[in-house]
């Protein structure tokens, strides 16, 4: 599974491609879009901090990739906040 990351830039009033990530899916699977959306935001919250993302709103959507890297399920899709005081979830 893939977490697909994008950030904003004012400048560009707007979000560019970030970063993919790549990762395990959580066993058990979470079993609604609202814990996925935990689920993504505390696991960007460990990316972000052991990599020091720079603080500012990140746009991601967890998916499912077939073997090409094409997106065959969106399990789900947010906005999120990160500064290093950040907390995860």
């Amino acid at each position: 599974m893939w977490l697909d990351v994008s950030m904003w830039t004012g400048l560009r009033g707007n979000f560019h491609p970030f970063m993919d990530i790549a990762c395990e899916s959580p066993d058990p699977p979470p079993a609604d879009a609202g814990e996925w959306q935990q689920w993504a935001g505390s696991y960007l919250a460990a990316v972000a901090q052991r990599e020091a993302w720079q603080a500012g709103r990140y746009a991601y959507r967890a998916e499912r990739r077939d073997d090409g890297g094409h997106p065959v399920e969106v399990l789900t899709r947010g906005q999120w906040e990160w500064s290093p005081t950040t907390t995860p979830g």
